[in-house]
């Protein structure tokens, strides 16, 4: 019993439930494991309080689920990490700053390109039909950042990644930022 308990604990602690992610705790154990070159990427779903706002929380949870599955099959040995609401980590062992943002990139592509129907009704606005068929398309905001001379600290490349992010979304959104 004993046991079960200590795993049950551990999973809550470093999984996420929702997306199946390990959390942000796993994430701090990583970086903290990190030597030599690596990258972090930080990535944040654009208007997600609109999907929220607009259809609620159930569909808000599916785009959570549906960008976690895509962060999961990201090139470059990169592994994905749920940071907090709808922002995600990356972490790129062994990469440099370029080969990370080639990476990223073909992520924010892939995320793009994917038709996202919407499993729920519609919250009712005057004039629409909330029972009427609905895709969309989700888009991701990306800062990316690497170990250099000056940045060697996981604490330094986390706030130099979330800076690029900020520079990503008020670039326009849907775009890498370094």
């Amino acid at each position: 019993v004993i046991a079960g308990v200590l795993q049950d604990s551990y999973r809550m602690a470093f999984h996420d439930e929702l997306t199946g992610l390990p959390g942000r705790r796993a994430l701090n154990e990583r970086l903290m494991g990190l030597d030599g070159h690596y990258a972090v990427a930080m990535v944040d779903v654009d208007h997600f309080k609109l999907f929220n706002d607009s259809w609620g929380h159930d569909v808000g949870d599916q785009v959570l689920k549906l960008v976690a599955s895509r962060l999961r099959r990201v090139g470059g040995g990169g592994r994905a990490y749920r940071y907090g609401g709808e922002e995600f980590t990356i972490v790129f062992p062994g990469l440099r700053l370029p080969e990370a943002l080639a990476h990223a990139e073909a992520l924010r592509s892939d995320i793009e390109r994917y038709r996202f129907e919407l499993r729920a009704r519609r919250r009712e606005r005057r004039g629409s039909d909330p029972a009427q068929a609905h895709s969309a398309t989700l888009t991701v905001s990306i800062g990316v950042a690497g170990t250099s001379d000056w940045l060697d600290a996981p604490a330094a490349v986390m706030h130099a990644a979330d800076a690029a992010l900020y520079r990503a979304k008020h670039g326009g959104r849907n775009r890498v930022a370094h």
